[in-house]
């Protein structure tokens, strides 16, 4: 006979079909029968093998009804676990002998690479130069034109008037420099006692004191002991006696605060400074007679000074 052609695989067994459209084998298809068959049969037999020697004991009389029972349960158990990991493994092995599907390659895009942005030059600040200031003209400073030379002028000296108080006599101050305080004292017997005033030095030593004119006017008499008698016009008149030293004459005008002398003790036996005012009442032009004599206004008080009674002491206000 002549050969038999091989037949034609239909396009399901060739071996170019994709494995997902594969059919299965035969053989596969009937291990698994005879698989579940030997299973059954080995259990089978592990069940006959643990208990048959429960059997054999049991006729020998060596076990009890309950130990012979948990001897065969043991047993049957210890066989069922191993039968059970049997059969465990061979389903292990046959799914890691299954041809997996390969894997279609995806195609990945390749990823761009970064490009790096070029960083902008800083442009550069122009910088402005400085207009240069312009220097301020300096003016000449004028030349300072010289001052007319004064011709020195020698002048007489001004005799100021009086002022006078509401009864016509000048405003009198006290005979001593200004500041000066002296003390008002008289006694008995000084006739008239409460007109005539001694003075003494409250500031300093009465001995060389500096006398001074009460107010402005004119010398006209040096009469003793040590005495300086002034004309202030409109009938009024001073003196001043005891002094040690007269720094007047006889016609010479005097201003207030003007020196006139030293105090002293020319003709008593102790140094003070005697003084009067005294009014010419008849007109004659030396005011000689006592009754002439009138309570002193000095500094703008009337004194009427009493022997043994209290002693002011007022500081002079003559020139400040």
């Amino acid at each position: 006979m002549p050969p038999r052609p091989p037949r034609r695989r239909s396009a399901r067994h060739r071996s170019d079909a994709p494995s997902s459209l594969r059919r299965p084998d035969d053989s596969r298809t009937l291990r698994r029968p005879l698989l579940a068959l030997a299973v059954v049969a080995g259990v089978l037999a592990l069940t006959a093998g643990a208990v048959t020697p429960w059997i054999l004991a049991r006729q020998a009389g060596q076990l009890d009804d309950s130990a012979a029972k948990v001897t065969a349960y043991d047993s049957v158990s210890k066989q069922v676990d191993t039968a059970r990991e049997r059969v465990e493994r061979e389903r292990a092995s046959r799914s890691q002998t299954r041809v997996a599907p390969p894997a279609t390659p995806t195609a990945t895009a390749p990823t761009p690479k970064a490009t790096k942005k070029a960083t902008p030059k800083p442009t550069p600040k122009v910088t402005k130069k400085a207009t240069p200031k312009p220097e301020p003209t300096r003016k000449a400073a004028p030349k300072p034109e010289p001052k007319p030379t004064r011709k020195a002028v020698t002048r007489k000296p001004v005799v100021k008037k009086p002022a006078r108080s509401s009864d016509g006599r000048p405003d009198f101050a006290l005979p001593a420099r200004c500041g000066t305080r002296l003390r008002f004292t008289t006694y008995t017997g000084h006739a008239p006692d409460d007109m005539k005033i001694d003075f003494f030095n409250e500031s300093g030593p009465t001995d060389g004191m500096v006398v001074v004119a009460s107010a402005a006017g004119t010398v006209v008499k040096l009469s003793e002991p040590g005495g300086v008698k002034i004309d202030h016009g409109n009938g009024w008149y001073t003196l001043s006696l005891h002094l040690q030293e007269r720094d007047v004459s006889v016609g010479q005008k005097v201003g207030q605060g003007q020196r006139i002398g030293l105090a002293g003790a020319v003709g008593t036996g102790v140094a003070h400074l005697h003084y009067e005012q005294i009014y010419d009442g008849n007109h004659d032009g030396w005011a000689d007679t006592p009754g002439e004599i009138v309570h002193s206004r000095l500094q703008g008080v009337l004194y009427s000074v009493q022997p043994d009674s209290d002693e002011p002491v007022v500081a002079s206000t003559n020139s400040c």
